[in-house]
């Protein structure tokens, strides 16, 4: 039986509430120091996103990181290194700086480790659903104990994200990009099964609903949710979030491999029962165009691409364009293809699509860089 543990506060924690919180949490699994033996290395795996998009519900509370390294020595640890790797398009370092996780984690003891310039490990993933083997950072591999600190957010492409969506930040940016050529479900919970943790523990202080994961709307939970499994967490979360276990892809294949039960059985909720704290998340949209006269044809698209074109509609807003924009096609996704009975020239993003370029003002990367879809956007509206 995998207990999960869920902690309400009141209205907005003061950071002594938020530690309190996150004892709580984990006490009610057992405590800190079933966990952290004297003298052992404890990696802390925060979720920060980009960095500009930072903040409550975005990247994990830097209360919430304070008090597990907190925690953490105080039961004896060692030594404490927060571990992350940001998303594509945003140095790691700088995304932890602009995030306040760095400044945090140093001035509390914690050293912080950049995944995509830390040194790799390659494993072996025991029954692979799509991946034989991935690599990940060795710091975070070879310390003692392993603690998961995500958001609760809803996503794009997966419908939500919590534990076993946030472990995609132990991995280097050529292996996120490889996860979503494979198959991003698949890949998840194969990086999961390769790399077992010690404790989840879930920042829902602040959450976010409808476009997630980086431009939903914020709500607040004043909630702490920690396991030692992962899966089980997951599969509490998506409930707290109004979500059927069933519809979240990676769930349903860990259910498959028999990692989880979709109904509930061995899991043990602990601390405030599900219906007390649960809400209905508003779902995220799955259309990417913005607006009337923005046209997306889109076919296999990974979530990269996906993101970057939410993220560019988003700089466009910011300065006064979006509403401007009209007549334009973009062309995203590995399968997809240019209408016969198009009359206007597209833009054409991504290496996948790279075979497409002389058909339409084409945007290479994987995913493409903003400044340079902007650029495209500009040109092709005829906006200065």
């Amino acid at each position: 039986m995998h207990k999960v543990s869920i902690v309400r506060s009141g209205k907005a924690p003061s950071p002594a509430s938020v530690e309190s919180m996150v004892r709580e949490s984990i006490e009610l699994l057992g405590g800190v120091k079933s966990f952290i033996e004297p003298g052992c290395t404890v990696a802390l795996k925060p979720n920060v996103v980009t960095g500009r998009l930072s903040g409550r519900g975005v990247t994990t509370d830097p209360e919430v990181l304070k008090a597990l390294i907190r925690l953490s020595y105080e039961a004896g640890a060692g030594r404490v290194v927060v571990v992350e790797g940001s998303g594509y398009g945003s140095p790691t370092m700088e995304a932890l700086e602009l995030s306040g996780v760095k400044d945090t984690a140093e001035a509390y003891g914690a050293k912080v480790v950049d995944v995509d310039s830390d040194d790799l490990i390659e494993i072996k993933v025991p029954d692979p659903l799509v991946l034989e083997k991935v690599q990940v950072s060795k710091t975070f591999l070879e310390s003692d104990v392993k603690i998961n600190v995500p958001v609760m957010k809803t996503h794009d492409q997966m419908l939500m994200t919590l534990g076993m969506k946030n472990m995609k930040g132990v991995i280097p940016k050529p292996q996120k990009r490889l996860f979503h050529r494979v198959g991003l479900a698949k890949a998840i919970v194969d990086l999961n099964k390769a790399v077992p943790l010690d404790l989840t523990v879930v920042d829902a202080i602040y959450a976010m609903e409808g476009l997630g994961p980086s431009f939903g709307d914020i709500i607040e939970m004043d909630l702490i949710l920690a396991s030692r499994d992962v899966y089980s967490l997951d599969l509490i979360g998506s409930k707290i979030m109004g979500f059927a276990p069933e519809d979240i892809e990676y769930l349903k294949l860990a259910s498959e491999q028999g990692l989880v039960k979709l109904d509930g059985s061995g899991v043990e909720v602990v601390g405030a029962p599900i219906e007390h704290v649960a809400r209905v998340f508003k779902k995220p949209p799955m259309d990417l165009a913005p607006q009337e006269g923005v046209r997306i044809i889109e076919k296999g698209a990974c979530s990269a691409c996906r993101g970057t074109i939410r993220s560019v509609f988003y700089d466009l807003e910011q300065i006064g364009l979006l509403k401007d924009i009209r007549d334009l096609t973009i062309i995203v996704g590995s399968q997809a293809g240019i209408p016969k009975d198009l009359d206007k020239t597209p833009l054409i993003m991504g290496t996948c699509l790279k075979h497409l370029e002389s058909r339409g003002y084409y945007v290479i990367g994987c995913p493409p860089n903003n400044d340079q879809m902007i650029k495209a956007v500009k040109e092709l509206c005829n906006k200065s």
